[in-house]
């Protein structure tokens, strides 16, 4: 009787040790691509908690609904590639999962990694406050990073662009840095502009810090950001860096 009492007790020490369970990660949120090749290029999903979902910077992929079934997820969407558009439901296995990481496969063919995307405050609040034109609209991001020599550097500067398509505004996340510390962080709307100070059909981009702690002006040429003033007027000096799309 003494022994059945003592390994009794040894299971209930060792329960109160072990402790319940960790829950497990959600699918919930926007997962980018993890692509390290191609930098340049983010695409991925967002999966919302009412089961519907939309693509990341894939146009002619469009995700509308998501459903986990056991270590299976259920992508529903439309293809628009060749001019036509296909109705589809993708049946993928969730080969891992974590708080900030997802490994998608299928058939044991091939394996997609992601990234989650809104793992800090300000990131979350920063697409939140995005106005969609349909649940189902493609976000694109876009990073513009200052790539001067490192010994010219007196301000580096990296801007991340989120909008909807067909939507001219949008919002940003502006980094500085001076030398090798780390500088600040800005958050704000994105508004297109129409004429700087020497052309009139100039497209310019205007970000405005939500805390209105600054503006930055950029004229957009191309794949490149080229500063402007307070009156749309070109920026000629070592605080006004030519922003370049990250390749």
């Amino acid at each position: 009787m003494k022994k059945r009492v003592f390994v009794a007790g040894s299971l209930l020490l060792l329960a109160a040790c072990t402790g319940a369970p960790r829950p497990e990660a959600s699918l919930e949120g926007y997962w980018i691509e993890v692509m390290p090749v191609n930098r340049h290029i983010t695409q991925g999903l967002r999966m919302d908690a009412d089961g519907c979902a939309a693509s990341i910077g894939m146009h002619t992929l469009r995700y509308t609904a998501w459903e986990r079934q056991g270590e299976q997820l259920l992508l529903t969407g439309e293809s628009l590639g060749n001019g036509r558009m296909i109705r589809f439901t993708d049946t993928l296995d969730i080969v891992h999962l974590s708080a900030d990481s997802l490994t998608l496969g299928k058939y044991g063919m091939y394996r997609i990694a992601y990234a989650r995307m809104d793992s800090d405050r300000e990131v979350r609040a920063l697409l939140d406050s995005l106005r969609q034109p349909s649940r189902a609209a493609v976000l694109d991001i876009s990073t513009y990073e200052d790539e001067s020599p490192s010994g010219e550097r007196v301000g580096v500067y990296a801007v991340t662009l989120y909008r909807y398509e067909h939507c001219g505004d949008g919002v940003f996340r502006l980094s500085t840095s001076l030398g090798a510390e780390t500088g600040a962080e800005h958050f704000g709307r994105m508004y297109t502009l129409r004429g700087d100070a020497s052309d009139v059909d100039a497209t310019v981009w205007q970000l405005r810090d939500f805390a209105d702690s600054g503006v930055w002006n950029f004229r957009v040429r191309g794949d490149r950001l080229e500063p402007l003033d307070g009156t749309l007027a070109s920026v000629d000096s070592l605080s006004g860096r030519i922003l370049t799309l990250r390749q």
